[in-house]
């Protein structure tokens, strides 16, 4: 049970084989606020100083805890308090930081392991660190820090036996992750769960409605920095208040149910880290230089095309059945289209693409129709496709038209193919991210509503495998005169 200083100082006092100073070490360690105070420095480098929302949560010594927090309110900062804490009170134990994906567990293991080397009074402790292949931290004093994503079906949590975990973005994790993960925490041992709720009735789900469970809800306008101007901006880029990633980033709270788009342990099936596979990232004044040698083959390019605050992503695909592998990616921030232009011309001076996919957003739209006026073998090529609408396919055996929305048809086609496990993806801490956390709502009308946000890699491959599905299922559509949007 939790003690209060006042209290634990006063028993103490009754022990007379204690000093003054040992009372003192001690409380200043049993309570993490005052712990955190004396090791820590905030972003102004001053003493951190714990939030009043914040308090219980870092006092708690709960066997069970778990957060549903909305965006920015000092999740992380209490990991990192926790893990320095535990290396001083919990030696001789072994406590596992665990995320789903890569891209949600090296700025959070980065931070703790420049906060372990660099902090008075723990660096000279440390005895060992290793980044790879996973985080591992060992003090001197016996204490063990492990940092590790969940893998193909949890298999990173198998053979563990922690005294403490810590689960951080718990939404993302998979069922089969959290079946190793209860398998890998020792008897009496600690599980304090931390995530921004996705509308999924998951394990995370059920966990924020376990009552054996200490509960909190953060949400971000607890943050002393979240001002009416960031709520109103985020509320306008979310779709509204009431829109579903408003909802889950901002207040913290499940909403209505959703569901995955995608099946995680299916994606990771595809993985192939030893994949041939290029990632390239470009701002407004980097030159860009399409590969010198490419082996010869059917190529397809998928584009998600963004300007200012969105990111454009192009993905380039072999077709080599069957396996359609990806196998180079071009992201660009804040690029203007005459630039994203060049980009593809570029791309397809070196691949040839049999075929180019483009979301035809406002950007898509602009770029596909400006490629298109250079020729008629650019009206061949290009293929804009608007998400909104819907597709006309082969005929059913009785002659009738076949109809399927675009997105929805698109997803359909990426669903299959990693579940037959015919896609080779490379090893990209973002499309991991982007699946892991893609999800869709049913509206009243039965139809399907994907949630909008950190998808822009998933739009592009969308593209380049709507392109080819049409290119290797249907017979070439007639050339028109002018601008040719497929999908109207």
């Amino acid at each position: 049970m939790q003690l209060s200083a006042r209290r634990a100082r006063n028993q103490m006092r009754k022990r007379p084989e204690l000093s003054q100073e040992e009372i003192d070490r001690w409380v200043n360690l049993h309570q993490r606020a005052r712990f955190a105070r004396k090791h820590m420095k905030d972003r102004n480098g001053h003493p951190w100083q714990v939030r009043p929302y914040q308090a219980n949560s870092i006092e708690s010594f709960a066997p069970r805890k778990v957060h549903c927090d909305g965006r920015d309110v000092g999740k992380s900062v209490e990991i990192e308090i926790m893990t320095l804490w535990a290396a001083v009170a919990r030696p001789d134990s072994e406590m596992l930081i665990a995320t789903q994906c890569e891209n949600h567990l090296f700025p959070l293991m980065n931070r703790i392991v420049r906060r372990f080397q660099t902090t008075p009074g723990f660096s000279s402790g440390v005895v060992e660190v290793r980044r790879s292949p996973s985080w591992f931290i060992r003090c001197s004093n016996g204490f063990v820090l492990w940092g590790r994503i969940a893998g193909p079906r949890g298999v990173n949590f198998q053979g563990m036996h922690v005294d403490w975990q810590i689960i951080d973005e718990a939404q993302e994790m998979t069922e089969a992750s959290w079946g190793e993960l209860y398998q890998a925490l020792n008897g009496g041992g600690r599980r304090w769960v931390y995530g921004v709720p996705n509308g999924l009735r998951n394990s995370f789900y059920r966990m924020t409605r376990m009552a054996s469970a200490e509960q909190y809800n953060w949400p971000s306008s607890l943050n002393p920095d979240f001002t009416p101007e960031k709520n109103a901006e985020l509320a306008l880029l979310y779709g509204g208040r009431d829109a579903p990633g408003y909802i889950h980033r901002v207040l913290g709270q499940h909403g209505t149910p959703a569901y995955a788009a995608f099946n995680l342990d299916d994606y990771l099936a595809c993985v192939d880290e030893g994949l041939d596979f290029h990632d390239i990232a470009l701002g407004e004044q980097d030159a860009f230089e399409a590969p010198a040698q490419v082996v010869p083959g059917d190529y397809y390019l998928g584009c998600d095309l963004g300007y200012a605050r969105d990111p454009s992503e192009f993905v380039v695909y072999h077709a080599a059945e069957p396996h359609f592998a990806n196998v180079l990616r071009v992201h660009l921030h804040g690029v203007n289209y005459a630039r994203q232009q060049e980009i593809v011309t570029a791309l397809d001076a070196a691949y040839g693409f049999r075929g180019i996919g483009i979301d035809c957003g406002n950007s898509g739209r602009a770029v596909a129709h400006n490629l298109m006026a250079q020729g008629e073998d650019w009206c061949q090529k290009i293929h804009a496709y608007e998400f909104g609408s819907t597709l006309e396919l082969e005929p059913l055996p009785d002659g009738t038209p076949m109809r399927r929305r675009t997105k929805q048809f698109m997803t359909e086609i990426l669903q299959r193919r990693m579940a037959e496990h015919s896609i080779v993806f490379p090893a990209l801490p973002d499309r991991e991210s982007q699946y892991a956390s893609h999800t869709y709502a049913v509206s009243a009308s039965g139809n399907i509503v994907y949630e909008k946000g950190n998808d822009h890699l998933i739009d592009a491959d969308r593209c380049a495998f709507l392109c080819h599905y049409l290119d290797t299922h249907h017979a070439p559509e007639p050339i028109h005169k002018g601008i040719r949007i497929a999908g109207f």
